[in-house]
């Protein structure tokens, strides 16, 4: 029996240096003594922010061709004319099938 899927790529971010990030998710005991999580409200942002970092480290790994060089562009463009030009959002669609998130 074989894999319905493939990894290919791994991309691994760790936030543990930022205090914020270091404590939105953890362990702790209650006033009763009972074990519990603690999420804290940044979790989402942070989430959110580690999750941008992840696709930007594996855009140049998985993206077309055609996509990085029109990113490539825009970024040119708006050094060379001091930041006036909207960014340019890569297609990921072109690079992923699917992603997984880890839940740990």
């Amino acid at each position: 029996r074989r894999a319905k899927y493939r990894l290919v790529h791994v991309v691994r971010t760790h936030r543990g240096e930022d205090d914020k990030a270091f404590r939105c998710a953890y362990q702790q005991e209650d006033d009763t003594g009972r074990k519990g999580v603690f999420l804290s409200k940044d979790l989402m942002a942070i989430a959110g922010e580690t999750l941008k970092t992840n696709f930007t480290a594996l855009g140049p790994l998985v993206l077309p061709v055609s996509e990085q060089i029109l990113f490539f562009m825009t970024l040119l463009v708006k050094k060379l004319f001091n930041g006036k030009v909207k960014p340019y959002v890569p297609d990921s669609k072109l690079a992923f099938e699917h992603f997984c998130i880890h839940a740990g």
